[in-house]
């Protein structure tokens, strides 16, 4: 079955929803009598988990560029950077630029808004502030896991900007497979941060989402942090 990639399913159905900046149907919720696990592409589901990983690389490796950069530019200098020091620094240098650009490059604080949901506003600000520490070191563990595993070659699509928030979409070749990847952008201060992918129409923050959800449902709240906290000290 062919991706629909102006289908973006939950937090942005179309394109013209996410530029208005319109908020799509919640994932608790139904649609059209269906659920919303429905309308998730479920091959891209299962390719996130192996793919998510290298993707967190690239996004995260260079940090961000300041607004004299398009986005689509913004993601060129990002990937030619990377290119050009890949087999030349060491692995601890590696991982030591990959950490330092996580604070830098990537909006996890909405990133951890859109992966918990309505979660989101039962909690505190102390809680909020301990979720995001949480999940981005969930996050940079398993890009730096990952780090060796970057693409054969990469194809810039285009991208749809209207003001501080932008698509920018992609063709990635892995090992002759072909997967579509659209970079949820956002302009902050001056410069263009990732806050969310969209691979093969399945959003990352969005299956975070779903996981998140069955996982407070069925024990708590707590015990998805210390799940998290596990998952990453298995990694490292």
């Amino acid at each position: 079955m062919a991706t629909r990639r102006e289908r973006i399913p939950g937090e942005i159905t179309t394109t013209s929803w996410f530029i208005a900046g319109t908020r799509g149907p919640d994932p608790a919720c139904s649609m059209n009598g269906w659920r919303w696990e429905m309308h998730v592409n479920r091959r891209a589901v299962r390719r996130l988990g192996r793919f998510a990983a290298w993707a967190a690389v690239s996004l995260l490796a260079f940090g961000s560029y300041a607004q004299e950069y398009s986005p689509i530019e913004t993601l060129k200098q990002r990937d030619a950077a990377l290119r050009a020091l890949d087999g030349a620094a060491t692995e601890a240098a590696m991982d030591s630029l990959v950490r330092h650009a996580v604070v830098s490059g990537f909006d996890f604080e909405r990133h951890s808004r859109i992966s918990l949901g309505r979660h989101w506003r039962e909690r505190t600000d102390t809680e909020r502030e301990e979720f995001v520490s949480v999940l981005r070191r969930w996050t940079e563990s398993r890009a730096l896991d990952k780090l060796r595993k970057r693409s054969d070659r990469t194809t810039y699509d285009g991208e749809e900007t209207r003001g501080s928030r932008s698509l920018v979409r992609t063709t990635v070749w892995y090992k002759g497979t072909k997967t579509l990847v659209d970079y949820k952008m956002e302009l902050k201060a001056g410069e263009w941060l990732i806050y969310d992918m969209v691979i093969d129409g399945a959003s990352v923050a969005l299956a975070n989402r779903d996981a998140f959800y069955k996982k407070i449902s069925r024990t708590s709240y707590d015990e998805l942090l210390n799940t998290l906290r596990a998952k990453t000290l298995e990694i490292e």
